[in-house]
């Protein structure tokens, strides 16, 4: 899909129904899309966490003489 630039003119083709959502001549306009991860994918994502923070802490620790 090729993207182009609007006119001045084109501004009137936005509108606000009731709740406030925005629309395109009549249609909805997706403004956010959220991200549903999967519970291995909750998990996963946590020890890459804890990795990267213990990756991180060992030189820190290490420079002020922890271990």
């Amino acid at each position: 899909m090729a993207l182009r630039s609007i006119g001045i003119d084109e501004f009137d083709n936005f509108q606000f129904d009731e709740q406030g959502r925005l629309h395109w001549r009549g249609e909805p306009v997706l403004l956010e899309k959220r991200v549903r991860l999967e519970t291995y994918q909750i998990v996963l994502a946590t020890l890459a966490a804890a990795g990267a923070f213990a990756a991180g802490l060992h030189p820190f620790g290490h420079s002020f003489g922890w271990w």
